[in-house]
Order: C-alpha cells, then structure tokens, then sequence
C-alpha cells in the first residue's frame, strides 16, 4: 500500500461542474484501480481572480498511483503540481510527527472533497487534519 500527497493551484476560471467531473470521473477511476483519498480545494471566494489550491491524498497500489499522477500532471484544469510526499503508506506516515491509525486513512472513499479557506499543505499539515477531521465530505461540488 502506497500514498502520495501532492498540491496545485487550480486553473483560472474553473466551474464548479468542473470539479463535479473531476470527482466523478476520480470516484469511478479510484473504485477501479483499489485507490481511496481525499480533495481539498481552498479557494478565497472574497478576492476575485485569485486561482484556488488543491491538496489532495492518494492511497492504493504503488502502479496505480503512479498511473494516477501522470493523469494529474497532465490534467490542464490545475498546473503547478508539487510532490509532497510519496511512498509506502508507512513509510509516508512514519515520517510525519502526527500519530494516526495503521492503514488506510480514507478505507471507504474513492475520492471525497472538502472546501478550506486554509489548506495543509504539508505533510504534517494533512495528516493533522485526517486525525482531527469530522469526516464530512462533500461527494460533488456545490
């Protein structure tokens, strides 16, 4: 079992239908490929123009995520896409200061989004939020 966190900015002008195709096609992908994860997307709504960010956390086989962030390198609806952490889901865990539980922090998701003001974008960052989070997803966007 494998996990890579990665973030982006999104692309100027993208729709909320945008990000419903995004989670839908990532829902049926995932299912396919045995991956689970988490979008978050922030996005300051009161500062017109300026783009939102993504975080988002994978976790499945090793080939499957690397199939996966080819897919997101080239997808043009974000760029700037940065590795956050990358590797054996232990190992990737392990090197954090957060404790969470064995396995799978998202077991039964093929991918859920959560809206931010404020994203954590490191690898501590993340895995705090995955420990104090409420589990509310938001399967489509709004």
């Amino acid at each position: 079992m494998h996990a890579l966190l990665y973030r982006s900015l999104e692309r100027p002008g993208l729709l909320a239908s945008d990000l419903n195709d995004i989670i839908e096609a990532a829902q049926r992908r995932n299912r396919r490929l045995d991956v689970t994860g988490l979008l978050l997307r922030g996005h300051m709504d009161a500062i017109p123009g300026v783009p939102g960010e993504f975080v988002q956390w994978l976790e499945g086989p090793e080939e499957a995520l690397d199939t996966l962030l080819q897919l997101i390198d080239g997808d043009p609806r974000h760029t700037e896409v940065e590795v956050l952490a990358r590797g054996p889901l232990a190992d990737v865990v392990g090197a954090s200061h957060v404790e969470v539980g064995p396995g799978r922090l998202f077991p039964s998701w093929s991918m859920g989004l959560v809206r931010l003001a404020e994203l954590p974008a490191t690898l501590d960052g993340f895995l705090r939020f995955a420990a104090d989070w409420n589990g509310e997803v938001h399967s489509l966007a709004a």
